[in-house]
């Protein structure tokens, strides 16, 4: 198997391909970077890094919205060798303080404009930092070219992400400079990156999921790049239209805000719109064909983890509707029973992944990492392959409500939920029950102009699901409380559920 070039060799490789064709178009708020003016800039981060000493594994926390900075400092600290740590100050919020205090960073990056909570967090954590209107004017007085000082290899750690923490606190996943070139080229190749395709990208780049496609990806192929600091319904479309994109990222939170609160454009009017991902999250078939109707724009479903990057996805052109697709190129994947054995197409099991492109560790405290698994890494998700070898996640394992000693799957409730006209979103848990060891509880949300209640919610999922999986319990919210990356906040749910006590069945 032949290495994938690292983010050094990428950024001069573009740079002499396209020179001074525009890479990066930011359109919030507006700034733009060649990829010429991409490799100088790295070219001048890597001299300033070599200038501090900085050591191969040290590492430098990168924290600003997305923009040109992030993503000069993003790659120009990969292109030097040392580790970067990019975070999320709106999205960590308190806990931030505890994460920079456990990653022990070297040097801290920031930017004034994320506030006060942020500037204590940084003043507290004793690392030295520097303000990105104190950065950018000294990194101008370096050299645009090579730094002769470069340090770290394939196999010293290059990125050190932290995961959304939907079910308990957040910690660092952190991957080598190998794993993170393997981990762009899979989802470049899967999803047929082209250099005349521009990617709208919308997500966090603190998170890995956009590095390894949105940046790493459309580096490693020379497509552009079209980046707003965060998702906007009244401006999502007039950025598809006028910066001319041919790829945007989805999630299913913003496919079902899209239906829910819908606009006058669909595809038609985007000749050169190819596709909308889909990942983050899972995405009924339902709401899928709902939107692939209404908007006339084809869905293309991929899978990821911190962990293991770009899991699985469809091909634009061989996709299935509720699949996540095949394993990405280089991934390994394959569904095992509670025995270990390996599970009949068809039949349900926890996926089972491993492949150059995994991350290597976790940050678990204070400069202590402790190793993930290579040859056989058990995501959590339950899932089942067809005979043509497409996956399909059914589920999370540790999601998996018991009630009277029967495994019940909340995904298959939430989607029974969801298949009702009025129900915009919906979610399950498991709550403790004195008699059945757990209850299942479902949340709801109306679509805008209709109206549920929960004997409606219940008698619906009765007249499809066992007896036995019938929600003892129906609440009805404005909304499902979802992390930044569109995951449901199970912890939100606990607390929503013990703030609202235990409901009277109607």
């Amino acid at each position: 198997m032949t290495r994938p070039p690292d983010v050094d060799a990428l950024l001069g490789e573009q740079a002499r391909r396209f020179g001074d064709r525009v890479y990066l178009e930011c359109v919030d708020p507006p700034g733009r970077l060649t990829f010429a003016q991409l490799d100088a800039s790295c070219h001048r981060v890597a001299h300033f890094l070599a200038e501090r000493g900085v050591r191969a594994n040290e590492r430098i926390t990168v924290l600003g919205d997305n923009g040109p900075a992030f993503v000069m400092l993003f790659f120009g600290i990969l292109r030097y060798g040392a580790t970067v740590n990019p975070l999320n100050a709106e999205v960590l919020g308190p806990d931030l303080p505890r994460v920079l205090y456990d990653v022990a960073p070297r040097l801290v990056l920031w930017d004034r404009a994320l506030g006060d909570q942020a500037a204590t967090a940084v003043a507290a954590c004793g690392a030295e930092a520097i303000a990105f209107d104190e950065l950018f004017p000294r990194l101008a007085e370096q050299p645009a070219s090579p730094c002769p000082r470069r340090v770290g290899g394939p196999h010293d750690l290059a990125v050190l992400d932290y995961t959304s923490g939907t079910t308990a606190a957040a910690k660092g996943v952190a991957l080598t400079h190998e794993a993170f070139a393997y981990g762009c080229d899979g989802p470049a190749r899967r999803f047929d990156l082209r250099e005349s395709d521009r990617v709208l990208e919308y997500r966090s780049l603190a998170w890995a999921s956009p590095q390894l496609l949105s940046l790493g990806g459309t580096l490693h192929t020379g497509t552009g790049l079209v980046l707003a600091r965060r998702f906007s319904h009244h401006q999502f479309f007039d950025w598809i239209r006028d910066q001319r994109v041919s790829i945007v990222i989805g999630v299913p939170t913003v496919i079902n805000m899209l239906l829910d609160r819908p606009v006058a454009l669909t595809g038609a009017d985007l000749p050169g719109l190819r596709f909308m991902t889909s990942s983050s999250a899972p995405l009924s078939v339902d709401r899928q064909l709902e939107f692939e109707d209404r908007y006339r724009i084809p869905i293309v479903q991929g899978c990821g983890m911190t962990e293991a990057g770009w899991m699985a996805g469809n091909s634009p052109d061989a996709r299935r509707v509720g699949s996540i697709g095949p394993p990405m190129p280089h991934v390994v994947a394959s569904i095992i029973s509670e025995t270990g054995a390996a599970c009949a197409p068809g039949e349900e099991g926890e996926l089972l992944v491993s492949g150059p492109q995994m991350a290597s560790a976790y940050l678990t405290a204070r400069d202590r990492l402790e190793p993930i698994p290579q040859d056989g890494f058990l995501t959590g998700d339950l899932a089942r392959v067809d005979a043509d070898g497409y996956l399909y996640v059914t589920g999370r394992k540790k999601d998996l409500i018991i009630r009277g000693g029967v495994n019940v799957a909340p995904a298959e409730i939430t989607t029974a939920l969801l298949a009702h006209a009025a129900v915009a979103d919906a979610a399950t848990i498991g709550v403790p029950d004195a008699v059945y060891g757990e209850a299942i509880v479902s949340f709801v949300c109306a679509r805008a102009g209709h109206r549920v209640s929960p004997s409606e919610m219940r008698e619906h999922c009765g007249a499809r699901l066992a007896a036995f999986k019938v929600p003892a319990h129906v609440i009805v919210v404005d909304a499902i409380p979802k992390t930044e990356r569109g995951k449901v906040a199970r912890r939100a749910l606990e607390q929503l559920w013990r703030e609202r006590g235990a409901p009277s069945v109607p």
